[in-house]
């Protein structure tokens, strides 16, 4: 099968790679839509040696091919999205119930060391449903189910930010993230939720979703909540000052440079600051739950479409941060009839 491999900076070369084959407790998926993460497109700038012949791809959707003899409650003919996480179960951090914090996922998970879904077909190991795997309801396309994994961040984040309702947020930078972060406090009963980002694009994507779209986040005043979306490290320092005494900071990004704040500041004015890393089923259920009664939009987010044999475009167009606002790798025309 074809599939789009990592070999350096800047460089995903589409290849002849072996099927996948599924287990006894497998699934076997013919992937419908993959979507280009801003991680992806960090490593791919990057050119880290270590992820030299990985097939990448972690924000996936398909329909099932195979079933393994020995999974249960999934059938082919399923439309699935899963999370990418396979923890160990043996960690500290897995035996404590933080199985998404695993230690060693990213050596052993779907497109971090196991072979990713920028590729026709995915194994989804050791497939348990409403766990690793879910199911796609009706109304729910597979391009939504694409972006089923962004948005289940976004969920877990605002989670972390505790009760929002009746709660004013903000939400620095309007990538995929930030917009989903947006639709989940929204949806969570905050009100107002201003989002910020640079790019009119994205800005003109946050409005349609209903949140109030700025250029500064001075223009916002004191929020009780602030979720950090950009991963630009002068920003942590804005969100402390844009949170009211006794607010929420919620950092979401991927930080790849030291971030500084004042820290007097946020003691003196009793700023709780919290980290969210990754999803857990429950997220994916959740975000699921989203889409399906329509407090949530994946299809205002897709910006641009690329086959896999353009996978190299994909990811220059994703980088271009002004331009752009989720990629998704499919050979699928969009469907329009409003049907899954």
């Amino acid at each position: 099968m074809r599939a789009g491999v990592f070999r350096g900076a800047g460089l995903l070369t589409v290849e002849e790679v072996p099927d996948p084959v599924a287990g006894p407790r497998d699934v076997l998926v013919e992937v419908a839509a993959c979507g280009v993460c801003g991680s992806d497109v960090h490593v791919w700038n990057a050119g880290r040696d270590e992820w030299a012949g990985q097939v990448m791809g972690h924000e996936f959707a398909g329909t099932v091919l195979e079933v393994g003899a020995e999974v249960d409650g999934i059938r082919t003919g399923d439309r699935l999205t899963g999370l990418p996480i396979q923890p160990c179960g043996e960690c500290d951090r897995c035996r404590a119930g933080l199985t998404h914090l695993c230690a060693v996922w990213t050596t052993r998970s779907i497109a971090f060391g196991l072979p990713g879904a920028f590729a026709e077909r995915l194994r989804i190991p050791d497939a348990r449903l409403g766990y690793n795997v879910h199911r796609l309801p009706g109304g729910v396309t597979v391009e939504d189910g694409a972006l089923v994994e962004p948005l289940a961040v976004a969920v877990h984040a605002v989670r972390r930010a505790g009760a929002v309702t009746g709660r004013s947020a903000l939400v620095l930078g309007l990538g995929p993230i930030g917009l989903h972060a947006g639709q989940a406090l929204r949806a969570g009963g905050a009100d107002p939720v201003f989002g910020v980002d640079r790019s009119a694009t994205r800005r003109a994507v946050a409005a349609s979703l209903g949140l109030v779209a700025l250029d500064d986040a001075t223009a916002a005043g004191q929020v009780d909540v602030v979720v950090e979306a950009s991963g630009a490290p002068a920003l942590v320092e804005q969100a402390m000052t844009a949170t009211r005494p006794g607010g929420t900071v919620v950092l979401v990004a991927l930080y790849h440079r030291p971030a500084t704040f004042d820290a007097m500041g946020a003691v003196q004015r009793e700023i709780t600051v919290r980290g969210s890393a990754n999803v857990t089923p429950q997220d994916f259920t959740d975000a699921i739950a989203l889409l399906a009664d329509g407090r949530a939009a994946a299809a205002p987010l897709i910006s641009h479409r690329y086959p896999l044999a353009e996978i190299q475009q994909a990811f220059h167009t994703q980088a271009d941060q002004s331009g752009s606002v989720k990629v998704l790798v499919t050979d699928r025309k969009p469907d329009t009839s409003g049907q899954p």
